[in-house]
């Protein structure tokens, strides 16, 4: 049977223990692979011009250069919006608790249309199409490519950029427990009543050292390539009730990570196990984060379930509305409520009876929050 044929029946296997959920993706590519998606290249919304006025700085246009017929006045560090008429926060700045405070350094909001589209593309470049070296035993797990490895690794900051997280690394011995994983996972058999995150000792190729990495991990088939999975990862699809594998790969302080892959046999051709539970990393560690990222954000990553993760109290539980901001439409969601115990907390949702497209702007505002509402613009781009 196909993995997509397969792909519902097995995608809800949820653990609140930590480990995380189940991804399957066709043989040889992995879900939400490729380059950026579809769609007209846009150039994320327009500036907001005011038309009345003067100013100090001049005439016309937002901020203190003059304000829209019908603006109410606005505070410091804001503009109103002429499609709105409602104060925004200026470029640079956030809005937390009705507050527009400067967005920090490496802040998404920050980054360009081109450097988005830059990195995205070039992080899903795969420089090794050959990623394992192995004796071709069923049960030998070998190991990876240093070039696979650094794939996966560049796909993995890729998406962690792009949120205004910092990089993570991997670790030579969390690797080797990844590629023993890889290799049980790989031909592991999908017996009725048993999750593969706790495999039993009888399984095909089972050592103790890869049954307990599978435990800690996040696993996936069929993607073809161990940089190809992170992609399926991220999009998640199948594990609603969760999003465990991106809420772990988006953890602040993840680090270091174990990277497995073996291919050779097996239901689905292939297996990769990311090792996820290391929270020695530096960089960042910003109150709350969100997929799609603030600011300009690839096509394809708006396409998926979108999510808004932190620290903040109330998160679980939190209120989620849209606004199409070019004609001031109010957006309908399905707000999911997740399980929690996967990295951060974490709420989720999807459009209702619409589509992200490149070129617009949408704003997102999370209540409900112990620390006041969140508001972020997104501007999906086709990269």
């Amino acid at each position: 049977m196909a993995a997509s044929a397969l792909a519902a029946g097995v995608a809800g296997c949820n653990l609140v223990t930590g480990s995380s959920d189940l991804v399957l993706g066709s043989d040889g590519e992995g879900a939400g692979s490729g380059t950026g998606g579809s769609g007209n290249t846009g150039t994320g919304g327009t500036g907001n011009t005011g038309t009345g006025g003067t100013g100090n700085n001049g005439t016309g246009g937002t901020g203190q250069g003059g304000q829209a017929p019908g603006c109410p006045p606005c505070g410091a560090n804001e503009h109103c919006e002429s499609s709105t008429l409602s104060c925004v926060c200026d470029p640079g700045f956030l809005d937390q608790g009705g507050v527009c405070t400067p967005a920090p350094v490496g802040d998404p909001t920050t980054h360009t249309q081109q450097e988005v589209c830059d990195k995205w593309n070039t992080g899903h470049v795969v420089t090794s199409p050959s990623p394992l070296v192995t004796s071709g035993a069923d049960c030998d797990a070998g190991s990876l490519v240093q070039a696979a490895l650094d794939d996966t690794l560049v796909r993995i900051n890729m998406f962690r950029w792009l949120l205004g997280l910092g990089p993570t690394s991997d670790d030579p011995g969390l690797n080797a427990n990844a590629q023993l994983c890889a290799n049980l996972e790989s031909w592991w058999a999908w017996p009725p009543g048993e999750s593969p995150h706790f495999p039993p000792s009888s399984s095909k190729c089972y050592t103790a050292t890869g049954g307990a990495t599978a435990g800690q991990s996040n696993i996936a088939w069929g993607s073809g390539h161990p940089a190809q999975a992170i992609d399926q990862f991220m999009e998640d699809g199948g594990n609603e009730t969760t999003m465990g594998h991106r809420r772990w790969i988006l953890n602040p302080p993840l680090g270091p990570v174990g990277i497995g892959y073996w291919e050779g046999g097996g239901q689905y051709g292939n297996a990769e196990c990311l090792a996820v539970f290391g929270s020695s990393g530096g960089g960042p560690n910003p109150p709350w984060v969100a997929h799609p990222n603030p600011g300009y954000t690839p096509l394809t990553m708006a396409q998926w379930t979108w999510t808004f993760h932190g620290s903040l109290s109330g998160i679980p539980s939190a209120q989620v509305s849209m606004l199409r901001v070019d004609d001031n439409t109010p957006l309908a969601v399905t707000v999911q409520t997740l399980s929690q115990g996967y990295g951060q907390d974490c709420i989720s949702w999807r459009p209702s009876g619409w589509t992200p497209q490149a070129g617009m702007t949408y704003r997102v505002t999370i209540s409900g929050l112990g620390g006041g509402d969140v508001v972020y613009d997104v501007k999906p781009v086709g990269c």
